[in-house]
């Protein structure tokens, strides 16, 4: 039911603040961050660094509800909210570093999710340098080129 319930949350949070004008743009930083965490999370199930529990709709051992809903969601929204200037960009990459790692320790307390070699603090690294990335490639590929055409 964890599983559900960040997904609902996750695409009401999107439609509710979502830019409309720049989705067509933006949601390739959400494929990004769906393929990122895809790899990562089903590589780190199978180094045996954590499992996910009653995934109801399997992708690649993590939940589909999961991946498709707040990693894709976040993904899609960070990419809107990226700021110009640098200073305001490690400033968004550690919110939204804070805000994910929040839902990850949600997802650790409700059960469906469990750290076995792993520790959040590993998390909060990953979650730095996936959102690091993503800013880079917003910025040097999708503004740039506006691919959204």
């Amino acid at each position: 039911m964890p599983w559900i319930i960040s997904f609902i949350v996750s695409w009401v949070l999107l439609l509710a603040v979502v830019d409309k004008a720049s989705l067509k743009m933006n949601i390739f930083g959400g494929i990004l961050a769906l393929t990122l965490a895809t790899i990562v999370d089903w590589g780190g199930q199978k180094l045996d660094l954590y499992v996910f529990k009653d995934v109801i709709i399997p992708w690649f051992s993590c939940s589909a509800f999961y991946i498709f809903g707040p990693i894709f969601t976040m993904g899609t929204l960070f990419s809107q909210s990226i700021p110009e200037k640098k200073g305001w960009q490690i400033l968004n990459i550690l919110a939204f570093s804070i805000l994910y790692l929040a839902m990850e320790y949600l997802i650790i307390l409700s059960g469906v999710a469990q750290y076995i070699h792993w520790h959040i603090l590993a998390s909060l690294i990953v979650d730095l340098t996936v959102l690091s990335s993503l800013t880079w490639f917003t910025l040097a590929f999708l503004r740039k080129h506006d691919i959204s055409c």
